[in-house]
């Protein structure tokens, strides 16, 4: 197998998910018409099982990405009467899409910091938890869920536009 089996071997995962750029699709669709092994692994169904492994690493910049994320969760809330968190709020998730360029991310940074955020301001609210019940805490887990899905509605629509931004500028 020469080095550019291996290359290309690499590359399959994405020019499968059509998601290389055209000289490097070029690059893999000349090296298939010429080679039968990797034409085989192409079609092959092991292939298609196969999934790119990523080198999954937190840098310094998502340390300071993800903290921004806690304390602008903990400073914009639409309980908190702040007009602008919903502009704000789809600001961050365009911000965060082009940051990291994956939805789950900004649905993950958007609603995380928001719930963690709403059930510590409210566990010892005397208007929300008396007895520390079964059913107050339930009571309180589904109203920071819901204020967190509120504020991941806005980021996502700001990631929807940062993703349309993105396909009309290739």
């Amino acid at each position: 197998m020469s080095q550019e089996c291996s290359i290309v071997e690499d590359l399959l995962p994405l020019y499968k998910k059509q998601a290389l750029q055209a000289t490097t699709v070029e690059y893999v669709e000349q090296h298939l018409a010429n080679c039968e092994h990797c034409r085989q692994l192409a079609t092959s169904k092991q292939s298609l099982g196969y999934h790119l492994l990523m080198k999954r690493t937190i840098t310094f910049f998502h340390l300071v990405f993800i903290v921004l994320s806690f304390m602008f969760a903990i400073n914009s809330s639409l309980l908190g009467n702040q007009t602008g968190f919903a502009i704000s709020y789809a600001i961050f998730g365009s911000l965060t899409y082009f940051f990291y360029k994956n939805i789950w991310i900004v649905f993950a940074i958007s609603s995380i910091p928001v719930f963690v955020w709403a059930i510590i301001n409210n566990i010892n609210n005397s208007l929300y938890v008396t007895h520390y019940s079964l059913t107050e805490i339930g009571t309180l887990l589904i109203g920071a869920s819901y204020i967190a899905l509120l504020h991941t509605i806005f980021a996502l629509f700001g990631a929807a536009f940062a993703i349309m931004f993105r396909r009309f500028t290739k």
